[in-house]
């Protein structure tokens, strides 16, 4: 069971890909909008780790492995796409 308080959503693909650099846990997709047209990525992950996360990502100092950054990449557009 998952805490409804650490959950995060997001339909941004790139810094999802970046969390699931960060071997945060992906928890589920949801598709919203009309006609299910959005995909929203679900993160299980705490306001603090998530706090960081975005000041790395964002302010550009955040670092991954390129490879698994480009893996994360495509296994989440295979889900958009599935």
């Amino acid at each position: 069971m998952i805490d409804v308080e650490n959950q995060y959503k997001t339909s941004d693909l790139y810094f999802s890909a970046f969390l699931c650099c960060l071997d945060i846990p992906l928890t589920r997709t949801d598709r919203e909008g009309e006609i299910g047209s959005k995909m929203v990525f679900v993160f299980d992950i705490t306001p603090s780790v998530l706090a960081q996360a975005k000041r790395l990502y964002f302010g550009g100092t955040g670092t991954v492995n390129a490879a698994k950054y480009v893996d994360s990449l495509r296994r989440l557009k295979s889900l958009c796409y599935s």
